[in-house]
């Protein structure tokens, strides 16, 4: 099962027409049989931004692809953590993605 991460701001303070609904996001790919990692999800804000950072390289290094959502700019963080996806190599999938080119790129990580 290919492990995605969800790299990118998820709740920005932007107008409500440029958030990106990451449960939609996250609902496209386990429906394509993903395992889906989105770190906003957890409790990284009780550590230290070192902590959270390498906390956030080691989920990358368990998986096998990036999802990036289009605001990824707007943090430091997402900028690291595509930097680190692009060493490792991961397939990388930027937000908006039709669902035939996300079904094809998925495909490919199971071979």
């Amino acid at each position: 099962m290919a492990i995605v991460y969800i790299c990118g701001v998820v709740n920005p303070d932007d107008e409500k027409d440029s958030c990106v609904d990451t449960e939609k996001v996250k609902a496209r790919l386990k429906s394509l049989k993903c395992a889906v990692v989105n770190p906003s999800e957890m409790a990284f804000s009780k550590m230290s931004w070192s902590d959270t950072l390498s906390n956030r390289v080691e989920l990358l290094k368990k998986s096998h692809a990036v999802y990036v959502l289009p605001n990824w700019r707007d943090s430091i963080m997402a900028r690291i953590e595509l930097t680190v996806a692009m060493d490792l190599k991961l397939q990388t999938f930027f937000h908006p993605i039709s669902n035939k080119e996300l079904k094809q790129l998925v495909t490919s990580l199971d071979g």
